[in-house]
């Protein structure tokens, strides 16, 4: 699949609007307070100066995506103070909605008033624009599992507005009426000893949570007879044994609670997107939408080095331990002396190529062969990378370059790389 960026303007052309100031600037406070330590010349400059370089490398800073989230949010000012910069923050808007097939408004106001400013790259962002709305025209279909370890949680989190935004984030048609929900349920919380289906299913489960069950299109609840000490990685490798040869093309594990791990707004842009077909025809490259971590917090953490939390320092199995276990090999040397946090659980997705990329039984292997305790399972948060990518590394979403904008723009905040969850 062909790169966006390779065909965007050049970074020389970029780089040669550097050089002049832009006058929108002389509309702005001198000192910005915060927002001061992203910016280099001015406002508008830099935020015209950084779409220049996103349109031409694809590359998402931590400033870029300050400004631009700024940008947005105070429109009615810039349409006053800089019209450029706001045509530019709807460009942007629209690129973010196209995947979920949301784009109409922003565009139809981005034709009412865009004017012509060979300082800022509108007419390589309309551009760019119009090459999504090609790549994306023939949906692909896709399916979908949701993946949850249960008991009895009243799964509420997907109905409520206690997310911090003032709508349901469902608001809109329900993303979730495509995908299949499958809770692996402790045999200590409920009596069945087979898989139920659907209505059966749904019957289990308690009234708290049966509302949001029903918005999926299948649900299925399968008993799991462990110890309820035996924490989540257990069961997804159950999943991927017991579903091995029927996974769906994607595979999205979740936790019950899952926004207190996962960005709403995220979250419900990955699922209208699988939803509406567009999903990794928005990115650039044919492997970027095989794996991908959703957790708000990253991977790596200065203060902490192989170790989930201090009560792991001393755990029977550690980080080599069970590196060793899941690869049979000693840790590379170089991710050894790496400095990583952990935290207890993990939320990703997965597509079934990078599953079938290990033969079954090693899943069950996995499964049944070590013992899944808080510990473990804390360290999975990075070795499902290695499982699924063969490395240990996995980029923050906004230094990657191959996703797609609207996996980019949310929880960007440099903090929440050395932050506790």
């Amino acid at each position: 699949m062909k790169r966006i960026g390779m065909i965007a303007p050049s970074l020389a052309a970029a780089q040669a609007q550097e050089l002049q100031a832009d006058p929108c600037d002389a509309h702005m406070v001198e000192n910005l307070g915060w927002l001061q330590q992203y910016i280099e010349i001015g406002f508008f400059t830099d935020y015209r100066n950084q779409a220049w370089h996103y349109y031409a490398t694809n590359e998402t800073s931590y400033a870029f995506l300050w400004l631009n989230s700024i940008s947005y949010a105070n429109l009615d000012f810039l349409r006053e103070a800089c019209p450029a910069a706001a045509a530019l923050a709807l460009l942007l808007r629209a690129e973010e909605r196209l995947p979920a097939r949301e784009a109409d408004l922003p565009l139809l106001e981005l034709a009412l008033q865009v004017e012509p400013s060979g300082l800022w790259p509108l007419k390589e962002g309309l551009e760019r624009l119009r090459r999504l709305v090609r790549r994306m025209a023939l949906p692909e279909e896709y399916t979908v599992d949701v993946v949850m370890p249960y008991c009895n949680e009243p799964l509420d989190g997907l109905l409520s507005k206690k997310t911090g935004y003032e709508e349901d984030w469902l608001a809109g048609p329900a993303p979730l009426r495509h995908a299949r929900l499958i809770l692996y349920r402790l045999t200590d919380c409920f009596s069945a000893r087979y898989a139920l289906r659907n209505e059966e299913a749904l019957d289990s489960l308690p009234e708290s949570a049966k509302v949001a069950a029903r918005l999926f299109a299948q649900v299925e609840v399968v008993p799991v007879d462990q110890s309820p000490k035996a924490w989540e990685s257990a069961r997804y490798f159950l999943h991927m044994y017991r579903n091995y040869d029927d996974l769906a093309d994607f595979t999205l594990v979740l936790h019950p609670d899952v926004f207190e791990h996962v960005n709403p707004r995220t979250l419900r842009n990955m699922l209208q997107s699988l939803r509406v077909g567009t999903f990794r025809l928005a990115g650039n490259g044919d492997t970027w939408h095989q794996h991908l971590s959703l957790s708000h917090h990253y991977l790596f953490r200065p203060s902490r080095a192989r170790f989930a939390s201090a009560n792991c320092t001393d755990a029977e199995l550690g980080f080599q331990d069970l590196w060793q276990q899941l690869f049979n090999e000693t840790p590379p040397e170089e991710e050894e002396r790496s400095n990583f946090g952990f935290y207890c659980c993990s939320q990703f997705l997965v597509h079934r190529d990078l599953v079938r990329a290990r033969h079954r039984g090693w899943y069950l292997h996995a499964q049944q062969q070590i013992s899944w305790e808080h510990c473990a399972t804390s360290y999975m948060e990075l070795l499902w990378h290695g499982i699924f990518r063969g490395v240990l590394h996995e980029r923050k979403r906004q230094d990657r370059p191959e996703l797609p904008l609207f996996l980019r723009v949310d929880n960007f905040l440099e903090g929440t790389s050395d932050g506790l969850i």
